[in-house]
């Protein structure tokens, strides 16, 4: 078989296109499933029992959905939610901004944790280091950034 730069072309094309189609399958009824859950009250509900996480990260509670969601769907999932939420004009740069680095070092916490835990790692330990390190991060980027860089309340915002 020999390589032509037509047939790469038309191989990408169609592995994205699948690709799309793979993502559209799982983020739209996720998606669907999360407005579900804001309009019946589950959404808040959740997001409730994380009030005293936002308050020791010093976020708002419109921030706890995404952070939510990251944790338990992961953060491709997540910062889908993030910028969402960011569009609508929910979220001061501040909450976008602790939320992501939260989510960086602590997301999708049941699939990942699982994971490790069937080779071998320990479940309190793997779990409780990943929830400590985020929340000592966070904690740490709210506190040492000046409060004027991250305090200005978002606008809802046309990305492009």
């Amino acid at each position: 078989m020999e390589f032509s730069l037509l047939n790469a072309v038309i191989d990408g094309l169609g592995a994205g296109i699948m690709g799309l189609k793979n993502i559209a399958l799982i983020v739209l009824p996720l998606m669907v499933v999360i407005e579900l859950a804001k309009d019946s009250g589950v959404m808040q509900w959740v997001t409730g029992k994380f009030q005293s996480l936002a308050a020791l990260l010093q976020i708002s509670k419109e921030s706890l959905l995404p952070l939510v969601v990251g944790l338990i769907a992961g953060i491709a999932f997540g910062s889908g939610v993030l910028i969402n939420a960011t569009r609508e004009g929910y979220l001061s740069k501040k909450d976008r901004y602790v939320v992501a680095v939260f989510l960086n070092l602590c997301h999708s916490v049941f699939e990942d944790t699982l994971l490790l835990v069937a080779v071998g790692a320990s479940l309190p330990w793997l779990l409780g280091s990943r929830l400590v390190l985020a929340t000592v991060v966070a904690m740490l980027v709210t506190r040492l950034f000046p409060k004027h860089s991250l305090d200005t309340q978002s606008q809802p915002v046309e990305l492009s």
